[in-house]
């Protein structure tokens, strides 16, 4: 009977121990090739930036900056004010005593037949039949009067002014640019314009 347990007792304390049999090699992990982030392809966000063309500013342009004489003007940059001298007139109007292209001047001469009064008011005006055109008005005048009427001194601002008119002298006794009796006229017609060196004579009472 012991004969028979023996060889039992000694196969379970092999089962116990776990045999001598040989563990199972480790199993190998792939590294990573670090050549792999290398060969990815670029995202737009990623992709270089080209160099700007030679010559090209390295930057945005800045508008306000002063520009080199003779430099063009930048479309949409602000306008550099301009300082003029004293007494200069603003630009893209006449300058003081600048004659227009289309005037009239001459002299108007006196009756030696009529006398002035005190408040005696001159009115130079151009006519095209009952249309007044251009008016001057003359305080305390003095003869002969050298006149000058253009467009400068139309009735309307815009109106034409052109030939060929009437050129009208009068007196008014009152001062109103309203013709009334007493008042003294005169009168050269179908004056062209422009004109030099028209002579008209107030030679006439209004009745």
């Amino acid at each position: 009977m012991r004969t028979t347990l023996r060889p039992l007792a000694f196969l379970l304390v092999l089962a116990a121990c776990g045999g001598t049999s040989t563990p199972p090699p480790p199993v190998a992990t792939a590294t990573p090739s670090s050549t792999a982030d290398d060969l990815r392809p670029l995202s737009s966000r990623e992709a270089a930036v080209p160099a700007p063309p030679a010559g090209a500013p390295a930057g945005p342009v800045d508008a306000s900056a002063p520009l080199p004489p003779g430099h063009p003007p930048i479309q949409g940059a602000p306008t550099q004010a301009v300082s003029l001298p004293s007494g200069h007139p603003p630009i893209g109007e006449p300058a003081p005593g600048a004659k227009s292209a289309g005037s009239i001047d001459g002299t108007i001469a006196l009756s030696p037949a009529l006398r002035l009064g005190p408040s005696d008011v001159l009115y130079v005006m151009a006519k095209k039949g009952t249309a007044t055109l251009a008016v001057r008005r003359v305080e305390t005048p003095s003869f002969p009067f050298v006149f000058e009427i253009s467009a400068g001194d139309a009735m309307m601002g815009g109106g034409a002014f052109a030939g060929p008119v009437d050129v009208v002298a009068r007196v008014s006794r009152s001062g109103d640019a309203i013709p009334a009796k007493g008042d003294l006229e005169g009168i050269a017609k179908n004056v062209k314009v422009p004109s030099k060196n028209v002579r008209l004579t107030i030679d006439t009472v209004r009745q």
